[in-house]
């Protein structure tokens, strides 16, 4: 059986105060166009098709045509709820979705009631059986309990990471010598790297949250995990590979080359798995130098979105303006001031009103005047403080 491994699209989320949605649908539109060329049998989503919990009607129309598309196709899916998107959400539009073939799961489910998927190949000579690890939120791990069965229930509390292994143990326990085996998670696994500065959420990338790779399946043919942004394979007893976000996300992601996996595998033999490059979407880049090099750099970034560090020996009026002007598409502008020795920069800012000390503030870390409100605002607090003061 063939199966696209993608996940963490992130659908909806701005480039700081950026949209981007001609960027998702064209990535999107290559994801289907690689599903149709490779005669895939299942798509496999591995969470975080949202980046939000609530996401905008624009992000929700281009995942519906999407979807409406690869119904059309004839090609079932597999979509698991990432910890973006708002589980009970995905829930609610599962049942009609099925009718198309499109398997939606927003909350993690017993091998009995849904958390065992089993699919046919498109020529009916194989069977897929896909177990789904939908995000678990920290406040519902205990729950997990209650889906074990009768054997597991009451044992005493433990870490987040051990419940959720006991869980993929427990859905594995379908899996078969006779079957392509497929586990489909949304997770941190121990030893994965994350991107610095990336988009994942750091709250969920702690040593908690990450289960140990000892604990992945051997039966399975293919392990497909959504969640960290960064392509990579995980060193596992089976193939274990992240496919990475659609798009870079964020300037912690620049220099990552976006893709999704195709993955063929059969039962008792190891996976073939096939890299294919997802080029729509505009590349990250952090640039820096002086203004006076701002035109010759306009000539080396194309169509890049840029954050760009200007070195300067003090406060420029309208400097992020100053660098638009050259490189329009400039997301972000960073003043990089010479340093002082500790003792002049001690002697300089001593000299410094307090209304002068909160403007040189504003200038150094946001490049730009303090805006007239703030500044009314800091001299209100200022004078409360000085009368209050015994």
């Amino acid at each position: 059986m063939k199966f696209l491994h993608t996940g963490d699209w992130h659908i909806g989320k701005p480039l700081r105060d950026r949209p981007r949605w001609d960027e998702y649908e064209a990535a999107l539109w290559q994801l289907l166009e690689i599903a149709k060329t490779e005669r895939i049998d299942c798509l496999l989503v591995a969470g975080d098709v949202y980046d939000s919990q609530v996401p905008p009607p624009e992000a929700e129309r281009l995942v519906f045509e999407l979807l409406r598309e690869i119904w059309g196709s004839g090609i079932p899916a597999v979509i698991i709820a990432g910890n973006h998107d708002h589980s009970r959400r995905f829930t609610a539009l599962s049942r009609i979705l099925e009718m198309g073939r499109i398997h939606v799961r927003g909350d993690p489910l017993s091998a009995a009631k849904g958390g065992v998927i089993e699919m046919a190949s498109r020529d009916g000579r194989e069977s897929a059986c896909i177990a789904v690890v939908p995000w678990v939120h920290e406040r519902r791990v205990v729950e997990l309990d209650t889906l074990l069965d009768s054997a597991q229930r009451g044992r005493p509390f433990q870490q987040y990471a051990e419940r959720v292994a006991e869980m993929i143990s427990h859905l594995t326990q379908a899996f078969q010598p006779s079957t392509v085996n497929v586990l489909v998670g949304h997770l941190m696994i121990d030893g994965a790297v994350v991107s610095p500065g990336g988009g994942e959420r750091l709250l969920h990338q702690g040593q908690v949250y990450a289960v140990a790779p000892q604990r992945l399946p051997q039966s399975a043919s293919y392990i497909a995990l959504g969640h960290l942004h960064k392509p990579q394979s995980i060193a596992a007893a089976a193939e274990t590979r992240y496919a990475g976000s659609l798009l870079q996300l964020d300037f912690g992601e620049q220099g990552q080359n976006k893709s999704v996996l195709v993955v063929e595998a059969h039962p008792g033999r190891p996976p073939q798995v096939e890299v294919v490059p997802i080029t729509a979407g505009r590349r990250l880049r952090d640039v820096e130098g002086a203004l006076a090099d701002l035109p010759r750099l306009a000539s080396q970034v194309g169509d890049d979105y840029l954050r760009v560090k200007v070195r300067v020996d003090h406060p420029l009026p309208n400097l992020a303006e100053q660098v638009r002007a050259f490189l329009p598409n400039t997301v972000a502008v960073e003043a990089k001031y010479r340093q002082p020795r500790p003792a002049e920069k001690s002697r300089e800012l001593g000299r410094l009103t307090p209304e002068e000390l909160i403007q040189r503030y504003y200038w150094e870390v946001h490049g730009g005047e303090l805006p007239q409100p703030l500044l009314a605002l800091f001299r209100q607090l200022h004078e409360e403080v000085q009368h209050a003061a015994p």
